[in-house]
Parts: structure tokens; sequence; C-alpha cells
């Protein structure tokens, strides 16, 4: 599925307010969890450029789910989801990790060289410590469990992982919405399909999680585009 776009189509008329889904990344320094056995999973660098492909939270009225990659030193890459959440997770092809509307998280990761990982696994724990959203705190807290690895801790004061709002407009990481910005936009607009083999991977110009790079990515595009400064 393609369609054609044009540069002279990115007009910055006010533009209506997107409120149908937030989306919120991983905000350095604060990019780690730690793992006893396997020891620190960074959550925010993955892909090129850095943080294309790190993990993602979007948020749905009832809730919402993760997208991307968290990277283990130790044991390689962790796929927290394909970005078509809220996940079933019923099989292999349609794992993922979801969050309730409070916050708490379940479903499952995958790991090539370590299987499955549980994020609902601290819930079942003795004392109970569920993974989940700290909204107030703006960080993940709790614990996962992974079979081959045992416990992932999401809860330490020190070393966590925190979630903001960041920059998703900058697609080239370089804390400016711009021209090279609206170049890789465009490309990712005319392709519209997140799973379409040319897109970019991570498909980080689907700034609501629909899958899709359409019209509302295109009105939280122009709204930062006229900003140019990353915030």
């Amino acid at each position: 599925m393609h369609r054609f776009a044009s540069v002279a189509l990115l007009t910055l008329a006010a533009v209506p307010a997107v409120a149908s889904a937030q989306s919120f990344r991983v905000v350095p320094p604060n990019k780690y969890a730690w793992a006893e056995n396997i020891g620190f999973l960074n959550w925010a660098d993955a892909g090129s450029p850095s943080g294309s492909r790190g993990a993602k939270f979007f948020t749905r009225p009832a809730g919402g789910f993760f997208r991307g990659f968290v990277w283990s030193e130790n044991c390689g890459w962790i796929n927290l989801g394909n970005g078509a959440g809220p996940y079933a997770n019923t099989n292999g092809t349609n794992f993922g990790v979801n969050a309730t509307g409070t916050g708490q998280l379940s479903g499952f990761a995958w790991g090539e060289n370590i299987g499955w990982i549980n994020f609902g696994g601290g819930a079942l724990a003795t004392p109970a410590q569920p993974a989940r959203i700290d909204f107030v705190a703006s960080r993940l807290r709790g614990y996962a469990w992974g079979e081959n690895i045992g416990w992932i801790n999401l809860d330490n004061a020190g070393v966590f992982v925190g979630l903001g709002a960041g920059c998703p407009c900058d697609l080239n990481s370089d804390g400016f919405v711009d021209d090279l910005d609206f170049q890789i936009f465009v490309v990712a607009y005319d392709l519209v399909l997140c799973d379409d083999p040319s897109m970019p991977a991570g498909c980080p110009a689907d700034f609501n999680g629909d899958n899709a790079v359409e019209d509302l990515d295109f009105q939280v595009f122009t709204v930062a585009y006229d900003a140019v400064l990353c915030p």
C-alpha cells in the first residue's frame, strides 16, 4: 500500500489535538533494568539512529502496550512486541507486553537466546511484586520473570527505567525537528503500513502506535516541526 506524499502538504496551520493515544519513550539516563543473572538491560538505545527501535509505551483508553526492543550485553535482543497491541499472547505471533489502565503489566516478551519473559510473573511472587508503570513517578516498578534467567528487577531506586514524552518527531536524533526529519517522515507516510518491508526499522514515525503512519501522525509531526527545538 503506497500513496503520494509531497513537501507541499506540510502546512503549519492549526491542527486539532490528537487525544486518542499518547506515546512515551524511555528517558536516559534512566534506561536500565537489572537482572541478577544477566546484568543490565538497556531499554532506550536500540536501532539506528539510536533509539529508533527502543522501548515505547502507547496508551489506550483501557490501558496500553509496549513496542520495541531491549538490549542485553550478555544475551542479545529482547522483543517487547511488534506494535500491533494490545496483544493477545496466545501464541508466538501475537505476543507482547500490555498494561492495564492503572499501569499493571502483563503479557510476554521474547529473547531469542533466553526465551519468554513473563511481565505478569511478579504478581505471582510471595510477597507479590507486580511489574507496573508508576505514572506518578514516570517509571517502571516491580519484577518480571524469565524461566531461564530468573527475576528482572524494575524496582531499584537508583537503576530504573524512566518514561517520558521525549521528542518522538526528532527522527534522526539530532535535537531538532527540521527538514531532515521531514524527509524521513515523508518516506514513512508514503509507505503507510508499519509492516511494509520498506518501512524504516521500528516504524519510528508511527507516533500514536496504531501500526500505520497516517494523518494522525502527520498532525503530531507538524506541531513538533513548527516548534523546531526538542523540549
